[in-house]
């Protein structure tokens, strides 16, 4: 797991800086404490950088790595889990290798295949080849987004980094906010790709590879989640089988480290599975990890601590609330731009702590987007029965109640309810998954911002888009969505960054492409029942644990959010939001607004606990810029 940079020049004339070159890999520093490598071409034409955090082959992988010939160089982020499968495939084709890491295997799949190298690699990645045979540049990031690639066409170059600080912080000009992406951030709590928050920097999104030359850049999706569905077919048991059968070898695949590993295990369904069948193929000697809490409501270490001792896993609690407000500021510094998943600060911690034992962990994230696991489906599809019969009486209701001078709480959420359902079926779940509807735009906007959403939801609209462009069922539209959305823009960037801060990678078995594209090919009704969801991960996990340790409430690993911004001690999380001088200042908010969201929070009339969040987050990144 590394840091890359690097430039290329697309026009004649120019010419890539070396200086800044070096910069941006000095930003990177805690992605790759191991060591450093550069390659300027003699013509500044194009350049490579690397920081390495070692973890397979310590001493052989180091970067950037070449052909035997000195035409081809990469520098890569990631890693390749089929690697040996890989590697044996090639040697029996006569290929031989200098070293024993999976980045010459990448090297090597490059030679022999060009750009179609992605095709055999299971793993995540971000990497860069220059290919002098072409004289081109291509960028390449990983089916689902895992790692990050950010880049920026600046004075005829393009200019590539693994962090948005080490472009931004090292280009010619400050670059202005994009509002689109501020009206997105607060909408949804992240930037979705391909922007970012600064004009001129764009993520390469997920399944995408860029190739520059001197014709100019040009990118190409070469994946597609819903490309690659098949239904299953087979039986219930048999389903559970196939499932074990791919988590296995998923899990195996993840083992395999030259350094110390260990698992994050919060107590739920998913990381419990993993940690589960991680235990059993490393025969007990496993290491586990969970956070704790000490709102009581909020805290499910004890759970992890049952499970890990069934499991016979040698298991540490950390616990993290005294070190929050202390987090943050460094938090949102190491993002680059506004974020807005609290509970980025509780992986925060816990890979702070856990990066003293060990160098990469096993996470039990993407259950919920596999396997419908996530409450809002089900308040979804609710509303999609409901709303067949109900929008025609809905919107006469709502439009009396509208005229009201002063229309007491309930009935605000009355009319909240009712608009919902008198959206179409895209835009009803679209609106699901936003934190800032109309009411919200109407006082809380301000200036230019209210200028750029007076124009439209876009936000609503994208996502209504995507809801549309998809086939089969509504859950597993809704699935497909988040899997594109807020699965690649939000809970993986949030992974790699709190992760990778500390040196810590982590990997993700539940992930793994064949696990997905096998969990989006299942019937709903093995998704979702009445008894908490996920029936089909309960059947696999109850052949490794007795059902009364993981038969509870979906909790999910969240911090309490409502608690720390609610009045008393506590709610010094919300104090001063509305004078902020950087939040006044900016123009964009409307400071009585934010008071108005800080009065209803605290009187219990409404949860606006993300919202708030989001303005703190937003207040410190601009405090910072």
């Amino acid at each position: 797991m590394c840091g890359i940079a690097g430039g290329f020049a697309l026009q004649d004339g120019a010419r890539v800086d070396r200086e800044r070159l070096c910069r941006m890999a000095g930003l990177m520093g805690h992605r790759g404490p191991d060591g450093e490598g550069f390659w300027v071409d003699p013509s500044d034409r194009a350049a490579l950088a690397h920081r390495r955090l070692s973890v397979i082959d310590i001493e052989g992988g180091r970067q950037p790595m070449w052909s035997d010939d000195g035409r081809i160089a990469l520098v890569f982020n990631g890693e390749v889990y089929n690697y040996r499968e890989l590697r044996q495939s090639l040697v029996d084709q006569g290929v031989r290798f200098a070293t024993v890491s999976d980045t010459e295997v990448l090297l090597r799949l490059y030679e022999r295949h060009g750009s179609e190298c992605v095709r055999y690699l299971r793993g995540m990645f971000a990497f860069a080849v220059w290919d002098g045979r072409r004289g081109e540049l291509l960028l390449v990031r990983d089916r689902l987004g895992k790692k990050p690639l950010f880049y920026a066409l600046e004075d005829g170059c393009c200019y590539f980094a693994s962090t948005l600080a080490a472009l931004r912080d090292t280009g010619p000009r400050a670059g202005r906010v994009s509002l689109a992406a501020l009206d997105a951030f607060l909408t949804l709590g992240y930037v979705p790709a391909p922007h970012s928050i600064w004009e001129g920097i764009r993520k390469l999104p997920a399944g995408t590879m860029l190739r520059m030359s001197s014709s100019g850049p040009v990118s190409r999706r070469y994946w597609g989640l819903e490309e690659t569905l098949t239904p299953f077919e087979g039986s219930f048991t048999g389903a559970v089988d196939r499932l074990e059968e791919l988590l296995t070898t998923s899990v195996t695949l993840r083992l395999r480290s030259d350094v110390p590993l260990g698992l994050f295990l919060s107590g739920g369904i998913d990381s419990s599975l993993v940690a589960a069948i991680a235990a059993r193929e490393c025969r007990g000697d496993a290491l586990t990890f969970s956070l704790g809490f000490a709102e009581a409501a909020f805290d499910e270490s004890p759970h992890a601590e049952r499970i890990a001792k069934h499991l016979g896993t040698r298991h540490r609690t950390f616990t993290g609330r005294p070190a929050m407000l202390e987090v943050l500021p460094t938090l949102v510094r190491h993002f680059g731009e506004p974020f807005g998943d609290s509970s980025a600060l509780a992986v925060w911690l816990l890979a702070r702590e856990t990066r003293k034992h060990v160098t990469v962990v096993l996470t039990g994230d993407g259950g919920d987007e596999g396997f419908g696991g996530y409450n809002w489906y089900r308040t979804a599809l609710r509303l999609k029965r409901w709303g067949s019969v109900v929008p025609p009486l809905a919107l006469k209701v709502e439009s009396a109640a509208a005229g009201l001078r002063s229309r007491p709480p309930w009935l605000k959420r009355v009319g909240r309810v009712l608009r919902t359902l008198a959206l179409d079926e895209p835009e009803r779940f679209a609106s699901l998954r936003t934190f800032v509807g109309e009411d919200e735009v109407r006082t809380l906007y301000a200036g230019e911002l209210q200028r750029e959403r007076g124009q439209g939801n876009a936000v609503q609209a994208w996502m209504g888009q995507l809801y549309r462009s998809g086939n089969g069922t509504a859950l597993r539209r809704m699935r497909l969505v988040d899997v594109s959305t807020y699965l690649a823009d939000c809970l993986l960037p949030k992974v790699d960054v709190a992760t990778m801060a500390h040196g810590l990678e982590a990997r993700s078995p539940l992930l793994d492409q064949e696990v997905l594209e096998f969990a989006l090919g299942l019937p709903d009704r093995w998704l979702l029942d009445g008894n908490g969801g996920k029936p089909l991960l309960k059947a696999l996990l109850a052949r490794f644990l007795p059902a009364p340790l993981f038969e509870r409430p979906k909790h999910g690993f969240s911090v309490p959010l409502q608690v720390w911004f609610g009045g008393g001690e506590s709610g010094v999380w919300a104090n001063n939001l509305a004078e902020s001088e950087c939040l006044r200042d900016s123009g964009w908010l409307n400071p009585a607004g934010i008071r108005e969201l800080v009065r209803e929070h605290q009187a219990g009339l409404r949860d606006h606990s993300q919202r708030l969040f989001n303005l703190m987050v937003l207040r410190e990144w601009l405090n910072q810029h």
